[in-house]
């Protein structure tokens, strides 16, 4: 059965805006940076992920950018639901992204107040602007007042800091997030921990009793759980110590893309899946489309040179993901890994007919 529902929501369902109604719960893939091409996030949607995020794109350039929208989604988001995540510090610039990814097929647009790495320190977007918090809600009410009701506005953030910033205050959570929800947010995804440093994003445990007490505050719109899956046991563990609408997941899903499945597939029947997928999906561009500020999203537009991004994936996302599929596979998987015909490698196609053979996989 779909877990896409677009019926007024029953009580299994998790009503995100008036037309947009997933399954509960809600089996989310997190944006993760250079791992979320669409091949991937269709592999995992195969196997329970009922909703993807794209990588963070930067707010500013997708709206006014043609290029750059098509380096992010290609000519028109084919996978769904999809909510496109953007870095943002100024209303008009996400309200004006959002409205562009509405028009592209996406399915929201997502404010990101949890990104802790030094690019968002130096650019005061991600977590670095979540102590501003007229700002934050400012941007979101943008947003909300631009896109048509059935369009999600969302919030991704992290345990706020007490007012002297010195502990994690779930209080200040709790506040902080009835603010963005009375701002216009539809849908908030915590990850509990605090912010840190850009060198110690995931120190020690998530502490998922502020997720529940977000929960408890009934703040009338769906809450995603992130933080502490390490496994597939750790799912039900989440969504049963926090009660969140759902579980958001980047690290044990790039491990295990059938993390949220009823059964576990094993690593290399998912990297061979992943690599059929690359053979309908990797399409290279001809818009011939300059690279992007962060160079997080477009990598060179040089002839021939591989580029990666968010709706195809060159051969360095290739090696990535197979890396962290292969974890933990033991020594086998570690031999794989090493041998000079994966690591130097210069096409896909290369990578393809070595692991086909290694794994043993169809052609």
């Amino acid at each position: 059965m779909s877990a896409i529902v677009t019926a007024e929501a029953s009580d299994g369902d998790v009503q995100i805006t008036p037309t947009f109604t997933l399954r509960r719960p809600i089996y989310c893939m997190a944006p993760m940076v250079g791992q979320s091409d669409r091949p991937f996030r269709l592999l995992c949607r195969r196997h329970g992920t009922t909703l993807c995020y794209s990588e963070m794109l930067m707010a500013d350039e997708f709206a006014v950018s043609a290029a750059y929208r098509h380096e992010a989604l290609g000519d028109r988001v084919r996978d769904h639901p999809l909510i496109v995540q953007f870095a943002a510090n100024e209303p008009d610039a996400f309200a004006r992204a959002a409205v562009a990814a509405h028009a592209m097929g996406a399915a929201g647009a997502d404010l990101n107040i949890g990104c802790p790495q030094r690019r968002a320190r130096e650019g005061f977007y991600g977590s670095w602007m979540q102590e501003d918090w007229d700002l934050c809600c400012a941007i979101i009410a943008a947003a909300r007042a631009a896109c048509p009701p059935g369009f999600a506005i969302t919030a991704k953030l992290r345990v706020q800091y007490c007012e002297r910033g010195t502990r994690p205050s779930t209080e200040r959570t709790v506040e902080f997030a009835r603010r963005l929800v009375a701002a216009g947010a539809d849908l908030i995804a915590l990850h509990a921990r605090v912010r840190g440093s850009p060198e110690q994003r995931r120190a020690g445990a998530a502490d998922l009793s502020v997720v529940r007490a977000l929960v408890d505050a009934g703040l009338g719109v769906p809450i995603l759980s992130n933080g502490n899956v390490r496994s597939r046991e750790d799912v039900a563990l989440n969504l049963k110590a926090t009660g969140a609408d759902g579980v958001m997941c980047a690290e044990e899903l790039l491990r295990d893309p059938s993390l949220f499945a009823p059964e576990k597939i094993s690593a290399p029947a998912l990297i061979g899946e992943y690599l059929d997928l690359l053979r309908e999906s990797d399409i290279p561009r001809e818009d011939g489309s300059a690279s992007g500020k962060d160079g997080a999203v477009t990598r060179a537009t040089t002839e021939g040179v591989e580029r990666y991004s968010v709706w195809w994936a060159n051969i360095e996302v290739l090696r990535c993901h197979v890396k962290r599929m292969l974890e933990r596979s033991g020594s086998s998987g570690k031999e794989t890994l090493q041998r000079n015909t994966f690591r130097k490698a210069a096409t896909i196609a290369d990578v393809d007919r070595y692991l086909r053979a290694r794994l043993r996989l169809a052609e």
